[in-house]
């Protein structure tokens, strides 16, 4: 691959918006456009954010059998600073693409692009529908996902999301839940603090809890995603030096593997809230709310019909073989498995560069996602 090649320049193309911070419009028109240029049936843009619009675009082949839905985000997190080229002017360099979106996610949505082309333009062996979507809004609280599993055309036997896993077939990924907690003690000058109750040491007590549960859960291991965590990422309280504070505000990153049940993990929240009010007595500990996540763990079985078709194609069409891994990470597999329609992750590059200065995708990479997808979508659609 080159930069005159027809999948480096769909990706230079989409690397241009700059589609940080709520401003994806214009590469969502674009994708649309270039899906009714592909030859698309039905292309639609779903408005998922007032002026932010998901792709979705359907094509049937033959007798028009099984159906599979292909997605990916459009979105990306804003360049920091640090970048040596523009984050949004993709360029080659010693084999590698750099720029902002290149692996997350611009470039797994290019090759789902780039083999949904090349099956429109040789269908031979193809029956069945492809349901192209491309959404807004994943990397802050994958609102264009949750609303796109809503429209009566996203539904299908299979799903696959494009997310940098160098190309290889996963098959799970992790989730996370953050509550914010509140600690509400009484307010008293600070040269008498026995007279009052410190929000502030509430939080220190609530600290102490939280590495309890990390120690409850550090057993826990996932054989694709891994061991789940538990840290305290942000924390607010006091109002002037002199004055005991009377409230306080914790937020606290749990990030769950497959498996375990949010609701068992909500109810342990509010048992340390409990314990932390016991322990000072007068006080109010409570969980305020939780924050939006992109949503909780994922997971389709290495067993499925799936998963071994998939595995096969990508074999075939890499020379890799395919062992069961999945992602530390949150993608939007959830939102389509809680639907109902078995999901898989395949994209080029890793997520260890992902949200960082400049960020890459080798180009070795790139083409050969374009052909595991196309691989896999055919089998499935046999």
């Amino acid at each position: 691959m080159n930069e005159h090649s027809e999948l480096f320049q769909l990706l230079k193309k989409m690397v241009s918006f700059p589609s940080a911070d709520g401003s994806e419009a214009g590469i969502s028109d674009f994708l649309a456009e270039n899906a009714r240029t592909m030859g698309m049936d039905l292309v639609e843009q779903q408005e998922a954010l007032p002026g932010l619009k998901n792709v979705i675009a359907v094509k049937t082949f033959g007798r028009g059998g099984k159906r599979i839905v292909l997605n990916s985000h459009m979105d990306v997190v804003p360049p920091a600073d640090g970048w040596d080229t523009d984050p949004y002017d993709l360029v080659i360099q010693d084999d590698r693409a750099y720029g902002r979106g290149s692996t997350d996610a611009k470039g797994p949505l290019a090759c789902l692009t780039m083999a949904v082309k090349r099956i429109i333009e040789n269908p031979e062996g193809v029956n069945g529908t492809i349901v192209y979507t491309a959404v807004v809004d994943e990397e802050s609280h994958s609102t264009g996902a949750r609303t796109l599993v809503k429209h009566p055309q996203v539904y299908g036997d299979y799903c696959i999301v494009g997310e940098p896993t160098l190309s290889r077939v996963a098959v799970s990924h992790n989730g996370s839940l953050r509550p914010v907690i509140v600690a509400e003690g009484l307010s008293v000058h600070a040269s008498n603090p026995e007279l009052g109750i410190n929000a502030i040491r509430i939080a220190a007590y609530i600290s102490q809890l939280v590495d309890e549960i990390a120690e409850e859960i550090s057993g826990i291991v996932h054989p694709t995603t891994g061991k789940p965590s538990i840290a305290i990422t942000m924390i607010s309280g006091g109002v002037q030096e002199n004055v005991v504070p009377d409230r306080c505000e914790i937020t606290i990153d749990r990030r769950m593997v497959p498996g375990e049940d949010e609701q068992q993990l909500r109810q342990r929240f509010d048992r340390l809230c409990r314990q932390a009010q016991e322990h000072f007595p007068g006080s109010r500990v409570y969980v305020d709310h939780y924050l939006v996540t992109t949503g909780p763990a994922a997971e389709t079985p290495a067993d499925s019909e799936l998963v071994q078709t998939a595995f096969a194609a990508a074999k075939a069409a890499s020379g890799e073989e395919q062992e069961p891994f999945g992602l530390t990470c949150n993608t939007d597999m959830n939102h389509f498995t809680r639907a109902g329609i078995p999901t898989v992750i395949i994209g080029p590059g890793t997520i260890t560069v992902a949200h960082k200065p400049n960020e890459y995708v080798a180009l070795e990479q790139l083409e050969k996602s374009c052909a595991v997808d196309e691989a896999v979508i055919r089998a499935l659609l046999k």
